[in-house]
């Protein structure tokens, strides 16, 4: 056998080169066919193709946002419907509609049908894939599951996998192919790894979440050019832009790990993304349906590579198109069933309860509220725990779930003084802090990790001691670990009260309205914060 081997290549190079010529010469008669028709030197023209996009939606199916500059109404399911179709409807061919994660936890409206409402506005919009972001685990996987299933667009995650198997769950899709205009798009759904921190950690503890980065280029090296021509991000990875363009955080890092991608759909961080990060379009669309991202690529079919690409965010006004009538009378219907319950006015605020990533009076409030409800020293609560504010005026119950969504519960630790400073040290990470009630206490951001909190006192400002016991009151997300309380979690001496939060907000509420009292609360310096 080994003699008959030369021979044997002899004759296959032989054939291959008659093959090889055989090719050049239809090659040849092709060429000569289009020149004759003038064609032979006529490139195919590029494409253009846009992306359209929502993220953090959280089930903001109605909205009261207006524009801080030209007080026009912004948002509204209905109208996010109907300004995506007018969009569409220049080119229908050519526009992907895509969502960054975070779709429906956070409003009375989408929580008490579980987010089926909010699927159901998707749908009528029109949404070709989604990707899976951290709330969209908050009531179990057998609610996303459903959801999945109602959903007539794929929701999309491709970097985890179930810690006892190493494969993907069976319910999860890593990507979708779309065709626009001759272009085949692959849209891939990366979710962040930080998510067993800022989602319920039990809901998730099957599961590791894997580098987005690495995952993505194996799937881009994958399905290019072999199934798809392009691919795009659709990610719950999010991140900041400053004021001359310039993205950073989580999302600038995946992107300048990732090799070959043509456009990236961003969320988790609420922010304003339109930029490029290494000549690549990113968008986020801030949150809530008050604005569209909108990405314009020019794409060169042949050599399966973007051209020119541009991002951009686009207002979502409310009166500037006629609503969906399709999506009114869904929430009309929803609404319905639930109406006495979201319209019951509580009490009446006497001023604006405003939240912000700092000490504000909606973070004082809610965490004094806990420490009263629950008789503990202290109180604490996460600022991502309260997401909207209260005007003043009437308060409704509605108000109160949209800013406690989550149906978090109180637990009373029994912690000493050296571990509540630590508590306070771990929610300092990542530039984070605790609203708190009870305690004053000095963040420094110029100190290194473990020794930002440089005092703290009893509010009346006597001291905490290290050895003294004191009771002090979470939220069930904290206790669980999440925003990175590791020290919470298995603390031998917790116990779970079963008491709601929202729930005891809302009546606390009502009981100051029964004794004549109107709801207030201000900054009072509990928290000072240094070096932010």
């Amino acid at each position: 056998m080994r003699r008959g081997a030369p021979a044997a290549r002899g004759a296959a190079r032989a054939a291959r080169e008659t093959r090889a010529a055989l090719a050049r010469s239809a090659c040849f008669i092709a060429l000569a066919f289009l020149a004759s028709a003038g064609c032979a030197s006529r490139p195919a023209a590029p494409v253009d193709l846009t992306i359209l996009s929502t993220n953090d939606f959280h089930g903001a199916l109605e909205s009261r946002a207006t524009d801080r500059d030209t007080k026009r109404p912004l948002g509204g399911a209905a109208y996010v419907v109907a300004t995506i179709d007018s969009l569409r409807a220049i080119d229908p061919a050519g526009t992907l509609v895509l969502d960054g994660g975070d779709i429906y936890q956070g409003t009375a409206l989408s929580n008490l049908t579980q987010g089926r409402a909010t699927i159901e506005y998707m749908n009528a919009a029109g949404f070709d894939a989604a990707a899976i972001g951290n709330h969209e685990f908050d009531w179990g996987v057998p609610t996303l599951v459903e959801r999945i299933g109602q959903a007539r667009f794929p929701m999309l995650v491709a970097n985890m996998v179930e810690k006892a198997t190493g494969r993907a769950p069976a319910w999860a899709t890593p990507y979708t192919i779309l065709r626009r205009k001759g272009v085949r798009v692959a849209v891939i759904g990366l979710i962040t790894p930080s998510t067993p921190m800022v989602t319920m950690p039990e809901n998730v503890e099957p599961y590791t979440f894997l580098d987005p980065a690495e995952v993505a280029n194996r799937l881009i090296g994958e399905l290019v050019p072999r199934r798809a021509d392009i691919a795009v991000i659709a990610c719950h990875i999010g991140g900041r832009q400053d004021s001359v363009g310039t993205i950073t955080g989580e999302v600038a890092e995946m992107a300048r790990a990732i090799d070959g991608e043509a456009a990236i759909v961003s969320g988790h961080t609420h922010s304003r993304l339109e930029g490029t990060i290494d000549g690549v379009p990113v968008v986020q669309a801030l949150s809530s349906g008050r604005y569209l991202g909108r990405i314009d690529l020019l794409v060169d079919r042949a050599a399966r590579r973007v051209i020119e690409g541009r991002a951009a965010i686009l207002p979502v006004f409310a009166d500037s198109v006629a609503p969906d009538r399709e999506v009114v009378a869904m929430i009309e219907r929803e609404r319905g069933a639930v109406e006495q319950i979201l319209e019951e006015v509580l009490g009446e605020a006497a001023v604006p309860l405003t939240t912000e990533r700092r000490e504000c009076p909606m973070g004082n409030l809610v965490s004094d509220v806990m420490r009263e409800v629950s008789g503990a020293a202290f109180a604490f609560t996460n600022p991502g725990g309260l997401r909207a504010p209260i005007d003043e005026g009437p308060i409704t119950y509605s108000e109160v779930y949209e800013v406690l969504p989550f149906d978090n519960t109180m637990v009373v630790y029994e912690l000493t003084g050296a571990e509540v400073i630590r508590l306070l040290e771990q929610g300092a990470e990542g530039g984070g802090f605790l609203h708190a009630s009870g305690i004053r206490y000095t963040l420094d951001r110029t100190k290194p990790s473990g020794s930002r909190i440089t005092a703290a006192s009893r509010a009346d400002g006597s001291p905490i001691t290290p050895e003294t016991i004191y009771p002090a009151a979470v939220n069930s997300f904290m206790a669980q670990g999440g925003d990175g309380l590791a020290m919470l979690v298995d603390h031998p001496r917790s116990r779970e009260t079963g008491i709601v939060i929202r729930e005891s907000f809302a009546d606390w509420i009502r009981a100051q309205t029964k004794a004549g009292r109107k709801v207030t609360a201000a900054v009072d310096g509990r928290i000072n914060r240094i070096g932010d």
